[in-house]
């Protein structure tokens, strides 16, 4: 299995890389304080890039642990269930988002998810979150000029205070 990640990680990080210098060929008419065709492409391709790397070195090193410890008998898989957690916290995030709205749900849905992958500082935890959150909103909205859910009632009363 983990050499299977190396490979399919290798796989992601040339296609990546041919993406994006395909991406460096996109023409466009830069605006003054505007991100021209190519901006955001390129720098998601290096992200991908970037995070595939990660993703084969921690397999790699993963792979050598496994290796030397080789552990026998049977044990109950906690993996599974957290990604079973992971995965309802995640469709709960969508079912209630519109509702909801981004601003008032993300920050927790943060925290929740920090606490289900294993973290336990709750300072961290929190300032984390919600400075995700403010520079998530602030990206988006300001840099790309894109909407996010603000929600309805009083979540949505809430909201129009930051955007």
């Amino acid at each position: 299995m983990l050499k299977g990640e190396i490979i399919i990680s290798g796989v992601i990080f040339g296609g990546s890389l041919f993406l994006f210098f395909e991406a460096k060929k996109f023409e466009g008419h830069d605006v003054y304080a505007k991100l021209g065709p190519a901006y955001w492409p390129e720098l998601l391709l290096i992200c991908l890039m970037v995070l595939s790397a990660w993703v084969a070195v921690d397999a790699f090193r993963e792979r050598k642990k496994a290796e030397s410890e080789k552990k026998e008998g049977a044990t109950f898989d906690r993996g599974k269930v957290r990604l079973l957690t992971a995965i309802g916290f995640i469709v709960l995030y969508f079912l209630l988002i519109k509702m909801i709205g981004f601003i008032t749900l993300t920050p927790f849905f943060l925290i929740a998810f920090m606490y289900l992958l294993g973290e336990r500082k709750k300072g961290w935890m929190i300032g984390i979150s919600f400075g995700i959150t403010a520079l998530i909103v602030y990206v988006f909205t300001k840099a790309m000029y894109v909407p996010l859910p603000r929600g309805t009632g009083i979540f949505l009363t809430f909201s129009q205070f930051f955007y």
